[in-house]
């Protein structure tokens, strides 16, 4: 499936018009007309805005894989739930560090001197396990014990 293709199936799965799909992305109505025709290649801006709004499909919008255990899908997949053995420890710091990050960026909070973001890590994990998530958590030995409530 081509790029172009790609547009189109998210844009359709998305429900959207292509105006609606253009104004999205930031891109001119008859350039996205002329993307998904094949007049025009995607441009790198409009996949990077794309890959940016849609972070579940960046792999498989570059490789046409998906890996659904780590949160890349195709449109139309299921969101991907929490594997049967749980959540690495790892994977849950990075998503809250970047939600983190992102919200400083936007403007949303503020740091403040004196303020340690590792206990909000910290509490963003106890909550997990109070609603039932599964923290797998590496311990020496390379084993792994995983939390639970």
């Amino acid at each position: 499936m081509e790029l172009r293709d790609k547009f189109k199936l998210i844009r359709k799965t998305q429900g959207l018009t292509q105006t609606a799909f253009a104004e999205k992305l930031d891109v001119a109505f008859r350039t996205y007309q002329k993307y998904e025709i094949g007049n025009v290649e995607v441009s790198i801006k409009a996949f990077l805005s794309l890959t940016k709004k849609h972070p579940e499909y960046a792999l498989w919008l570059s490789t046409s894989n998906v890996e659904p255990e780590v949160g890349q899908i195709a449109p139309g997949d299921s969101t991907p739930r929490m594997g049967k053995d749980g959540v690495p420890a790892e994977l849950l710091n990075a998503a809250f560090e970047k939600t983190l990050t992102t919200s400083i960026e936007l403007g949303w909070i503020t740091p403040k001197e004196g303020v340690n973001f590792s206990m909000l890590s910290d509490l963003l994990r106890h909550d997990f396990v109070q609603q039932g998530g599964r923290l797998i958590e590496p311990i020496e030995g390379g084993e792994a014990k995983t939390t639970v409530v």
